[in-house]
């Protein structure tokens, strides 16, 4: 299978909203499971990104199916003049081993140019961990005071 990645355009706005619905709702799950959140609906600011997607458009690239078009995962960035923070990744379950993970986070460094990407994962999410790692990425202190979160960044050798 052949994945491109791309912005996120306005007519994209369902899939973004889908794709992040599944990433907040596993997210959630996981975080009551391990009693780091109340089980229960997800929290208002997350149900927002997912009822106003086209908030994040700017900011987000897709990765889809090249032959059909069809979404495969999302990334949502947050760019700062100095670096790029990687907010959500999602693939969505049907298309992962693809690539879809991988040529979304490519992007993002190739996007970045010389600036560093940061981002912050729960350490129980082994797979992306791994793909993280083997594209550069490095654990780095974390500014974010929760248990479980652990922040890798990539720098630019460029």
């Amino acid at each position: 299978m052949t994945v491109t990645v791309a912005p996120a355009r306005p007519e994209d706005a369902p899939a973004v909203s889908r794709l992040l619905a599944e990433y907040l709702t596993v997210t959630e799950q996981e975080k009551a499971e391990r009693g780091l959140a109340p089980h229960g609906p997800l929290p208002q600011r997350y149900q927002d990104e997912i009822d106003r997607p086209d908030e994040l458009l700017a900011g987000t690239l897709l990765a889809r199916e090249a032959t059909d078009r069809r979404p495969l995962g999302l990334v949502v960035l947050h760019t700062e003049a100095d670096r790029v923070e990687m907010k959500r990744l999602w693939v969505d379950p049907r298309a992962r081993g693809t690539g879809a993970g991988r040529a979304l986070v490519r992007a993002v460094i190739e996007q970045a140019a010389d600036r560093e990407v940061t981002l912050t994962v729960w350490d129980w999410r082994a797979a992306p961990i791994g793909l993280y790692r083997s594209l550069g990425f490095v654990d780095t202190p974390s500014e974010d005071p929760r248990e479980h979160l652990l922040a890798m960044m990539f720098q630019s050798s460029r």
